[in-house]
């Protein structure tokens, strides 16, 4: 009997100067996936600013989702996030794909130690993909975490 072949996880650094249009790009993306042209292969898309998350290291999935709509002035309901969270969880983030905004601004401790670096390393969630965006100066330890780099 053979094991099913779990597809590989795809992990992008979006690398760019200030003002460069990071962020609208990963609006864009997210607006696009809610069309159906865009990572038709996953199920869900969440984008997470990451200066808007809590700054201690006890991050949670459910901080990340209740993020993913903290910019645009709306909120998922506590069962929403629930749910989402538990799928996201039970799957080991298969069918996820994080689009992380601003690795730059993200204190550096929680680069070092959280669950967004449990992420971005595979430890946590192993099966998820992500996009992540940052600045060129920040961006250097995300170099070995990643398979693909754009400026």
């Amino acid at each position: 009997e053979y094991e099913p072949v779990q597809p590989p996880r795809k992990r992008i650094l979006l690398e760019g100067e200030p003002g460069i249009g990071k962020s609208t790009l990963t609006k864009q993306l997210c607006y696009k996936f809610a069309e159906g042209t865009f990572a038709s292969e996953y199920k869900l898309v969440i984008r997470v600013v990451l200066r808007s998350l809590p700054s201690d290291t006890t991050l949670r999935v459910e901080d990340l989702v209740r993020s993913c709509t903290s910019d645009v002035g709306a909120s998922l309901d506590e069962e929403d996030v629930s749910t989402l969270s538990q799928y996201i969880t039970a799957n080991k983030g298969e069918d996820t794909l994080f689009i992380m905004d601003g690795y730059d601004e993200f204190p550096e401790k929680l680069q070092k130690k959280s669950l967004v670096a449990d992420i971005l390393n595979g430890k946590t969630l192993p099966q998820s993909s992500f996009i992540i965006t940052s600045r060129p100066r920040a961006s250097v330890p995300l170099h070995d975490k990643i398979d693909r780099r754009i400026e």
